[in-house]
C-alpha cells in the first residue's frame, strides 16, 4: 500500500529548504486505520499482558517462597552488590558503597566502608582489644540490619569492636585464609572468629565445581593435596572475570529495580548454571546435606585454610565455630549422625583452637523455633538466628569468659 503526500514549500532561507509534509483527509483516514490503530492496539495488549504477568510472579514468589529479589521501584541498585576486586581473594564490595536488596521477607541497605567491607570504619591500628571475624554471607549478616548480626550484637555485648570481613558471593575457606593473610591481619587484634557454613563451603572452595559452573571469576583456589597446595585462580586476572565492575545500562536498572520478570529469569538463569556441576559433586542437600557428606579432597581443603589462619594468627586465640542451615537441622533430627564435627574437633584440638559446632545446640528447639532461626525468603539467619549464634559463641569461648 502506497501513501501520497501533497508537499508544500513554506520558504527559503539560505541553503536551507523548509518543508512542510500535510497528508490528505483520506491519507489521514488510512494511516489512523492500518498504522496508528493496530500499533495502539498492540501496545494496549502488550501492557496488559505484562501486568498480569508480574501479578502472577508477586504471588507465585511469595506463596514458592522463591528465594529471589524482588523489585525496590527506585533506581537505588544501578549495579551488583560485589564484584571480583582484589586480587589476593577476589570478592569484594564497591568501598563507601551502598546497596538495597529485598525480597518479600525482608528489606534491607547494605553500606561498605572504605576497605569495601559491610561495617563501620576500622582504623588498622587501635589500643583496644578487637577481634577479626572471618566468614561467608552468614557473618556478613545477608538479610538483616547491621545492628542485628552476630558480629554487632557480640560487639555491643561485650564492648570489644568486632571487625567483620565477611563476605557474601561464593566465598569459601581458601578466601578466609587469603582475606586474613592479605587484608585482616594488618588491622591491630587479640582474637580470631571463624565461621563455617559446611552447606556451601566444601562447594565454594572446590577448584573443579567451579569449573563446571562457569571458571570465569577471579577466585582463589587451592590445588594439589594436603598439605602441598598451589594457588591457583580461574581467570588469571580480575578484568578477566564476570564479576568485573561494569557501568550497566539504563534498559538493565530499569527491568531490575521495577519488575519481577526479569529476576526471575536472573533466578533460572543461574539454576541452569547450577545443573552443570556433576552429579557425584552437587550434593542432593534434600536427602544428604552437605554437613554430612563432603569428600576427603574438599575436608583437607577446610583443614588446610584453618591452620593456616592459626599459623598466621599466632599467639592469638582462634575460634571456629560452624553453622548448620535448616534442612541440616532437620537431616540431624532424623538421623543423628554428624561426622562433621568429629573431625573438625580433631583438627582444631591439634593446632590448639577451640570449636563449636552449633548444630546439636538446636536440639533445645521445636520445629517451629528452629525454622525461626534463619530467613522464609534466603535461608540466612533471621535476627532470632544471629541472636542464637550470639548467645552460644559468647558462652562457650574463653575468651568471652572473664
Amino acid at each position: 500500500m502506497a501513501y501520497f503526500f501533497i508537499f508544500r514549500i513554506n520558504s527559503f532561507r539560505r541553503d536551507c529548504i523548509f518543508v512542510e509534509i500535510t497528508p490528505t483527509t483520506k491519507e489521514t483516514v488510512l494511516l489512523k486505520k492500518y498504522l496508528f490503530k493496530p500499533l495502539k492496539n498492540l501496545i494496549i495488549i502488550f501492557g496488559i499482558t505484562f501486568i498480569l504477568l508480574e501479578v502472577i510472579l508477586a504471588i507465585y514468589i511469595r506463596t514458592a517462597e522463591v528465594k529471589i529479589e524482588i523489585p525496590t521501584y527506585t533506581f537505588q541498585n544501578t549495579h551488583r552488590f560485589w564484584y571480583d576486586l582484589d586480587e589476593n581473594f577476589g570478592t569484594l564490595h564497591l568501598p563507601n558503597d551502598e546497596y538495597r536488596q529485598k525480597k518479600y521477607c525482608f528489606d534491607v541497605v547494605y553500606q561498605s566502608n572504605s576497605k569495601g567491607l559491610r561495617d563501620v570504619e576500622r582504623e588498622e591500628n587501635a589500643t583496644t582489644k578487637r577481634v577479626v571475624a572471618l566468614g561467608d554471607s552468614f557473618t556478613e549478616g545477608i538479610g538483616v540490619h547491621m545492628q542485628d548480626r552476630l558480629t554487632n550484637l557480640l560487639e555491643k555485648e561485650t564492648n570489644i569492636p568486632h571487625l567483620n570481613f565477611g563476605l557474601a558471593g561464593n566465598f569459601g575457606p581458601t578466601q578466609y585464609m587469603m582475606m586474613y593473610k592479605s587484608l585482616a591481619s594488618k588491622h591491630s587484634h587479640e582474637a580470631v572468629l571463624i565461621g563455617i557454613l559446611p552447606s556451601n563451603d566444601f562447594i565454594d572452595d572446590d577448584y573443579e565445581v567451579g569449573l563446571k559452573v562457569g571458571g570465569d571469576r577471579y577466585q582463589p583456589f587451592l590445588k594439589g593435596a594436603y598439605p602441598n597446595y598451589e594457588l591457583v585462580y580461574h581467570a588469571d586476572s580480575l578484568h578477566k572475570s564476570r564479576a568485573k565492575p561494569i557501568q550497566p545500562s539504563f534498559i538493565y536498572k530499569f527491568l531490575k529495580n521495577f519488575t519481577h520478570a526479569y529476576n526471575m529469569y536472573r533466578y533460572l538463569s543461574v539454576l541452569q548454571r547450577v545443573k552443570a556441576i556433576p552429579e557425584d559433586k552437587l550434593l542432593d542437600a534434600s536427602k544428604v546435606p552437605s554437613y554430612f557428606n563432603y569428600t576427603e579432597k574438599q575436608f583437607n581443603r577446610m583443614r588446610f585454610s584453618i591452620e593456616e589462619i592459626k599459623r598466621l594468627a599466632g599467639d592469638r586465640p582462634v575460634m571456629v565455630y560452624s553453622i548448620p542451615i535448616e534442612k541440616e537441622i532437620k537431616a540431624y533430627r532424623e538421623h543423628g549422625k554428624n561426622p562433621l564435627a568429629k573431625r573438625l574437633q580433631a583438627v582444631c584440638d591439634n593446632i590448639e583452637v577451640e570449636y563449636l559446632d552449633l548444630l546439636p545446640k538446636t536440639a533445645v528447639f521445636s520445629e517451629a523455633e528452629y525454622k525461626a532461626l534463619f530467613l522464609s525468603c534466603d535461608g540466612h539467619w533471621s535476627e532470632a538466628g544471629n541472636a542464637f549464634a550470639k548467645k552460644e559463641i559468647e558462652s562457650f569461648f574463653t575468651y568471652y569468659k572473664p
